[in-house]
């Protein structure tokens, strides 16, 4: 299993959307600095720790997603897929290769960003904010990251069912909109990324978690159901004679 890891993160180093994700990952970072320097300290620690939080958590569900539709896609559009059968290594284990490579990818990513993000914020406002206050906002940061990178099987899954990279964009998109709506409401446990949101952020305003802790334990079942049911799906794909 190392080596087929190995092996998908020499693939990924060769491919430039890795680039893209990386500089489109820190667009809420990158607005909202440059937006707090322009307002000439109108803007508290608090505030620009939260836009800058906000505004990545809508984003990278959806770079998580397209990106991890975008890996697996090429093995289709490579036509790959079809050499599968020959390989000494159950096409499962190749499937979770290159998911783990995907999730050691985006999660290196993701720290950067909230290191980067959290620098900034001491250096800015480290007159009015504790170092352990820093702390705190990064495992916020780090929590809902961790779990986003999570579902990387469900994106896996659907490009595995519609062989088209499309509908994995659309649907990466579309989730910006359903995570939005669905927010502030306590039934926002059966959308993964509304759950992660909410799990994560009442670590830096209590507020805005869920009140009662019934509802955290049936979001828990609800997401990790998720990743069981796409992970049995991608083992029943991953049986079949030939992929193509």
């Amino acid at each position: 299993m190392n080596l087929l890891i190995k092996n998908e993160l020499t693939k990924l180093k060769r491919l430039k959307m890795v680039y893209v994700i990386l500089v489109v990952s820190f667009l809420p970072f990158l607005i909202n600095t440059a937006g707090m320097l322009m307002m000439s300290g109108e803007m508290d620690a608090g505030k620009y720790y939260y836009f800058v939080f906000n505004q990545y958590a809508i984003l990278f569900p959806t770079l998580v997603f397209i990106f991890t539709g975008f890996f697996f896609y090429t093995e289709f559009q490579n036509r790959t897929t079809l050499n599968w059968i020959s390989y000494p290594f159950h096409n499962f284990s190749l499937m979770g290769s290159k998911m783990i490579a995907a999730f050691i990818l985006l999660l290196g990513t993701a720290i950067l960003n909230h290191v980067i993000h959290l620098v900034t914020l001491w250096v800015l406002f480290r007159t009015e904010i504790q170092l352990m206050t820093v702390v705190t906002h990064f495992f916020t940061s780090f929590l809902f990251s961790f779990l986003i990178l999570l579902i990387i099987p469900v994106a896996a899954l659907l490009v595995f069912m519609t062989r088209n990279i499309l509908s994995v964009v659309i649907a990466g998109v579309a989730f910006i909109f359903v995570t939005t709506i669905l927010l502030g409401a306590d039934f926002s446990i059966i959308f993964p990324f509304s759950f992660a949101y909410r799990l994560s952020i009442q670590f830096f305003d209590s507020s805005m978690g869920y009140g009662r802790t019934q509802l955290e334990l049936w979001g828990s079942a609800i997401f990790f159901a998720y990743i069981a049911t796409s992970l049995l799906g991608l083992y029943k794909y991953s049986q079949k004679t030939r992929m193509s």
